[in-house]
């Protein structure tokens, strides 16, 4: 039978932290499991068949369709079980007054502690980098009454921001009647034409922010002008950088359709040669995209951008960063803004996201003037989400696999929603291989995964069909996962913006409870970012360091190292 071998030798490789070469059968399954002490007897249960996962970028399916191997199942060291579960849930009542709960008790932090400024401030986390620290954990959770994110707080209404009833009529349908703070704020500053950008947390309803007073923009121009829409010609864009968010942001926009004189497209990659050559054209209001369809379709002529209006980019840091910027500067030269003057038959600019590149002025500033640019901020921005319980654990790297397994089996039992988070596509698929190989039914999504089978994927854990979802940050920008309860950071992230963008998956707006993150911390690069977060919490300041253009900042790491190297060759 054929099948992948370096997928399946991948995941021992992981497992064993060694090089494996091997022949895959049970007997040297159970051999190399008792050489590096990860199984106790080779007493291992019947294999599941069909395995599927995925390995290489535009590579198909793999079917891994055998009888006889048996799946590797990692014990837990008994010792961790008997002295405590590192995944109890904490019982921080709303009331505690212990914002930051840590093993050690003395380096607990109480609410509106204060530290001597000429001391050093006490961190938990202080001494990770010592492989003494493992099992050591802390807690942080803010949430009560005076923490409340504005979002949760019942202090705005609808009806001062200006939007018509109509618009409200259907928001009340589908159960939103009282306005978040960046809608209170944003709403307005969009409706009176103004270049904005929303900067907000994640999660506190950013897309009705920009989408409602866009359509009501609309809807007011054709009116006035007797606009006649014009084929493939749009009055408003929203670019985004993925297409799992360009299919939401449809579907919202979508919402407005059926009792206003809307029309709605949503273009996305996966399939623009079959759009250029046998194009569709149609009516268009809005058309959501992502960068790269859109560019093509427009530099090809099937699509003018001769009326736009209204230009939104949607998670602006990432748009912005230097894996799209060339590209979406490019694009944007189509355009002029509008300036001091105001004038209306210029096209208006909105920028969103929840976090921010530091260098916006250097890439927008031959564009628009940013002056001019209407900066709307939220007061929980680059802050620790305080309704979000968020748990640290320093653990070695060869524990990794079996707490993770320990964690996922309790998550499962009780049918918690929770994404899993990898750095890596091949981490990615190890552990959605491991997890179902022990049972435990989940999903795997990344980015070098087909189109077609990562929309299937995402769909299968939003429609509740599956409930652990293990992915990379393809899945941590945007998304409304309402639903997830749970995230476990399996491979802790490298940057401050994407532990951000990863904690906002859970605790959003609407969502009814309040969200949980499980952090697994094993190398030292990890301890440094964990200690940041920590100091932030204790010192109750925003998070540090927070930069959206994560291209630009690996590129720098790289080069550094690179440098580096060379400089001790020629030493």
């Amino acid at each position: 039978m054929a099948f992948h071998i370096s997928a399946v030798r991948f995941s021992l490789q992981r497992i064993c932290l060694a090089p494996v070469s091997f022949r895959l059968n049970t007997h040297a399954t159970c051999r190399l499991g008792l050489k590096y002490g990860l199984l106790e007897s080779n007493d291992v249960s019947k294999c599941i068949s069909n395995i599927r996962c995925f390995s290489f970028k535009n590579e198909k399916v793999i079917d891994l369709s055998y009888t006889d191997i048996d799946p590797v199942y990692i014990p837990v060291k008994k010792e961790i079980v008997d002295e405590q579960d590192l995944y109890e849930e904490d019982q921080h009542s709303i009331n505690s007054e212990i914002v930051i709960k840590c093993k050690r008790k003395n380096l607990n932090h109480e609410r509106n502690q204060k530290y001597d400024k000429f001391k050093e401030i006490p961190l938990a986390s202080k001494g990770w980098k010592n492989k003494k620290a493992k099992d050591d954990y802390f807690t942080i959770h803010i949430y009560n009454d005076d923490y409340l994110p504005q979002s949760r707080k019942n202090l705005y209404e609808f009806n001062n921001t200006g939007l018509s009833q109509s618009i409200l009529r259907i928001l009340k349908q589908h159960g939103i009647t009282i306005p978040s703070q960046i809608q209170a704020l944003g709403i307005p500053s969009i409706l009176k034409g103004k270049n904005t950008l929303l900067a907000a947390e994640t999660g506190c309803g950013k897309t009705l922010a920009y989408l409602t007073p866009i359509i009501q923009q609309i809807l007011a121009y054709k009116e006035k002008v007797k606009f006649n829409n014009q084929f493939n010609s749009p009055l408003a864009l929203v670019i985004v950088p993925g297409r799992e968010l360009a299919d939401q942001i449809g579907e919202i926009a979508n919402w407005f359709t059926e009792d206003l004189p809307l029309n709605v497209k949503v273009i996305t990659g996966g399939h623009t040669k079959r759009l250029i050559v046998n194009p569709v054209f149609e009516e268009n209001d809005i058309v959501i995209a992502t960068l790269g369809a859109l560019s093509k379709l427009t530099n090809t002529g099937i699509y003018s951008m001769r009326y736009v209006r209204h230009v939104v980019l949607d998670e602006a840091d990432t748009l912005m960063d230097d894996s799209f910027n060339e590209l979406m500067t490019r694009f944007l030269s189509r355009f002029q803004f509008k300036g001091r003057n105001e004038n209306s038959n210029l096209t208006q600019l909105l920028l969103v996201s929840a976090t921010m590149p530091t260098s916006l002025s250097d890439i927008l500033g031959d564009i628009i003037d940013m002056d001019c640019l209407n900066k709307i901020k939220t007061d929980k921005l680059h802050a620790i989400l305080p309704h979000v319980q968020q748990k640290f654990i320093k653990i070695n790297l060869g524990e990794k696999p079996s707490n993770l397994l320990l964690h996922a089996k309790k998550l499962a039992k009780s049918n918690t929603p929770t994404i899993i988070f990898c750095n890596k596509s091949s981490t990615c698929d190890w552990a959605t291989m491991f997890l179902n190989e022990n049972g435990i039914e989940a999903v795997n999504l990344h980015g070098d995964m087909p189109y077609e089978i990562r929309l299937g994927k995402f769909k299968k854990y939003q429609d509740g069909i599956v409930n652990i979802m293990v992915c990379t940050d393809v899945g941590s920008r945007g998304l409304n996962t309402i639903r997830t309860k749970h995230i476990i950071n399996y491979e802790f992230p490298s940057y401050i913006a994407d532990y951000i963008h990863r904690c906002g998956r859970t605790g959003r707006l609407n969502a009814g409870t309040d969200g949980k993150v499980t952090n697994y911390i094993s190398t030292n690069n990890d301890s440094e970012l964990v200690q940041k977060i920590e100091l932030a919490a204790r010192t109750m300041k925003s998070l540090p360091n927070v930069n959206g253009n994560i291209t630009k900042i690996r590129r720098f790491h790289i080069l550094n190292e690179l440098e580096n190297k060379a400089a001790k060759k020629l030493e």
